[in-house]
C-alpha cells in the first residue's frame, strides 16, 4: 500500500463479497456489530448531508451499505430524484432536503440546517457525514445552532476554489465551515495528499484526524482487463460530466491537433451535461465537440465497463479541483492506462510512464505530444499495472471499511460502544 496514504484499519478479518453491476451491494465489514454497552440502545445514526441523491448513488452508496451491515442506521438528506428509489432499496432513508441546490446564501442554509438538526435523534448517537462544500456549510450551521455533534467530513476535491466569479466567497465559506466543524469529534476524509493542507487542516493532520481514502473506491469485479486491441487507430475514452473543469475541450483539441500531425487517433466522450452547473459546456460547445473529426459523443451510458473495453486508453485533462476521479479508477480497473494532467488526485494516482502519462495542465500541445508517445507505448502492459494499482488499495471494499472504521472511532469516543 502506498506509504503516502493513511488508512484507518479495521479488524483483521475482512469479508469481501458483493454483487456486480447494478446488483445490490453486500459489503461485509470486519469486526462484527457495534457491541453496545446497553443492548436496548438504538443503533447509532449516520446522517449523510449531500446536495444530490444521484451523487451519493453513483459514488458513495457502498459506504452506506457497509455502515448498515455494521449496525448503523443511515439517513440521507439530499435533493430527491430518481436515484432515491435505488438508495432506499438498500434500507437507507432518504429525506428531501430543503433548497438543496438553491445556493449557499444564509437564507438557503438556515432551513436546511434546521432540517438536519431535526434528524439528529437525542435517543441515539448520531454522526453527521457532510460531503463537499454544500454539506460542510449545512453541518457547520447546524453545529452553531444546536451544539457539537460527531462529524465526518468528506472533502471530495476543491472544485469550489476553481477559477470562477464566486471563488472568493466559496473559499471564505469553506474556511469558515472548517473552523466551525474541526475539533476532536471530527474526522476528515480526503482523496489526495494536497486537499488537507489546502483546507488548512494541519492541526487535524498532526492529530491523526485526517484520513486519505482511495477515492470513492471502485468495484473491481465489475471491470475486467480488456483483451488486446489492434492499432491503429488508437482509441481514447473520456468519461466525465460535460463541465469545463474536466478539460473535455482540451481532449478534443489535442486529438484534433494530433490527427492533424498524422496520428490515427479517435476520442469517445461518455457523460451527461449538467446545465445547472455554472461550469457546464454550452449546447453549442457540445455540438462542436461532436462535429470534430475523430470524436464521438455517446452521452450518459450505463454500460461504461463494456465501452471502456473497446478502447486502448483513458484521457482526463482535468483543470483541477478533483478529489480522485472515480472514472479514472474505473478505467484503471478495466486495464486502461490514462493520460491525465498534473493536478491533485490525478497526478498521485497515475504513475508517469508506468500506468499512464502525466502532462502539464491546460496545455493542448503537451497533451497531443503525450498521445504520440502513447501510440508507440505498450498500452496493454501499462493497463495491467494500472489495474493492479486499483486492486491494491482502491477497491470499494477497502474504502468502505475505512469509512466505517471512522464511524466506529467516533461512536467509541462518544461512549456508544463497549
Amino acid at each position: 500500500m502506498p506509504a503516502n496514504r493513511r488508512f484507518v484499519s479495521l479488524a483483521e478479518d475482512k469479508g469481501k463479497e458483493h454483487g456486480e453491476g447494478v446488483a445490490r451491494w453486500n459489503l461485509s465489514t470486519g469486526g462484527g456489530g457495534l457491541g453496545f454497552r446497553d443492548a436496548a440502545m438504538s443503533a447509532p445514526r449516520i446522517l449523510v448531508i449531500i446536495n444530490e441523491d444521484w451523487f451519493f448513488r453513483s459514488h458513495f452508496l457502498p459506504w452506506g451499505v457497509a455502515a448498515r451491515a455494521a449496525g448503523f442506521d443511515v439517513t440521507l438528506l439530499a435533493a430527491r430524484g430518481p436515484a432515491s428509489e435505488r438508495i432506499e432499496a438498500e434500507g437507507i432513508h432518504v429525506v428531501a432536503a430543503k433548497a438543496a441546490r438553491a445556493g449557499l446564501a444564509p437564507k438557503n442554509l438556515v432551513p436546511a440546517a434546521r432540517q438536519a438538526i431535526g434528524l439528529i435523534d437525542p435517543g441515539r448517537p448520531t454522526i453527521v457525514h457532510a460531503f463537499g462544500l454544500h454539506g460542510m456549510a449545512i453541518a457547520a450551521l447546524a453545529r452553531t445552532l444546536s451544539g457539537r455533534f460527531p462529524t465526518v467530513v468528506s472533502v471530495t476535491g476543491l472544485g469550489f476554489l476553481a477559477a470562477n466569479g464566486r471563488k472568493l466567497a466559496a473559499g471564505a465559506l469553506a474556511f469558515a465551515a472548517r473552523a466551525a466543524l474541526d475539533g476532536p469529534a471530527t474526522v476528515w476524509l480526503t482523496e489526495n495528499p494536497s486537499d488537507g493542507p489546502a483546507m488548512g487542516l494541519s492541526r487535524a493532520i498532526k492529530a491523526g484526524r485526517v484520513v486519505q481514502l482511495g477515492g470513492a473506491g471502485v468495484d473491481v469485479t465489475a471491470f475486467s482487463p480488456r483483451a488486446p486491441l489492434a492499432r491503429p487507430p488508437m482509441k481514447l475514452a473520456l468519461v466525465a460530466r460535460m463541465i469545463r473543469s474536466k478539460g473535455v475541450d482540451l481532449a478534443v483539441a489535442a486529438v484534433a491537433q494530433a490527427r492533424g500531425q498524422g496520428l490515427d487517433v479517435t476520442l469517445t466522450l461518455i457523460g451527461a451535461g449538467d446545465p445547472r452547473n455554472p461550469r457546464a459546456y454550452t449546447a453549442d460547445e457540445l455540438a462542436g465537440f461532436a462535429a470534430t473529426p475523430g470524436v464521438t459523443m455517446l452521452g450518459a451510458r450505463d454500460d461504461v465497463a463494456r465501452i471502456l473495453a473497446e478502447h486502448h486508453a483513458f484521457i482526463l485533462p482535468s483543470r483541477g479541483g478533483e478529489g480522485l476521479p472515480k472514472a479514472l479508477l474505473e478505467a484503471a480497473a478495466g486495464g486502461l492506462p490514462a493520460v491525465v494532467t498534473d493536478v491533485p488526485g490525478c497526478r498521485e494516482f497515475v504513475r508517469d510512464g508506468e500506468t499512464g502519462l502525466v502532462v502539464r495542465a491546460d496545455d493542448v500541445a503537451a497533451l497531443a505530444e503525450a498521445l504520440r508517445r502513447l501510440a508507440s507505448a505498450d498500452v496493454d502492459a501499462m493497463g495491467l499495472k494500472a489495474r493492479a494499482r486499483v486492486v491494491d488499495g482502491y477497491s470499494v471494499e477497502t474504502v468502505a471499511e475505512t469509512v466505517v472504521a471512522a464511524y466506529r472511532r467516533l461512536v467509541a469516543k462518544a461512549g456508544g460502544r463497549g
